[in-house]
């Protein structure tokens, strides 16, 4: 459906639900501008209004997640590393090797991904991957 044909129904479909308002048609016409412009973004269709290939990386690095202050100043956070969770991430890591299956089958290629969340290894010819989550306390 083309813009204009959009438009046309948009007022067709409102003077047919509203018989008896006396219609302002310049504003009306701008409302299904919009509303056509609306939908097509919703479809993720390209308008004359897109951005381009530049303007999209610019707009893509400004969404990124930014702390800021109650000055708009940008702030950088550190996060603390979580001992807890690289004690038993290396205490499990050094207990892989004592796994064996019924044909003396050894762990191989035991390999802390990140320190604090996942371990990779092989076992009998198959990846597997280990990752540690800790919950958020319930809430009150």
């Amino acid at each position: 459906m083309t813009k204009e044909q959009f438009i046309e129904n948009y007022l067709d479909k409102y003077e047919r639900e509203h018989p008896d308002e006396r219609i302002d048609y310049e504003a009306l016409r701008e409302q299904a501008d919009c509303a056509w412009y609306d939908n097509e973004v919703e479809h993720g269709t390209a308008t004359e209004y897109g951005y381009t290939a530049e303007q999209e990386k610019v707009s893509k690095e400004l969404r990124k997640g930014r702390a800021v202050n109650a000055y708009g100043k940008e702030v950088k956070r550190e996060r603390k590393p979580n001992e807890d969770k690289r004690e038993i991430i290396d205490t499990v890591a050094q207990n892989l090797f004592r796994v064996f299956g019924p044909n003396e089958e050894k762990v191989e290629g035991v390999e802390v991904t990140n320190p604090e969340r996942q371990i990779d290894f092989l076992y009998r010819g198959v990846s597997y991957s280990i990752t540690l989550t800790a919950h958020r306390p319930p809430k009150k």
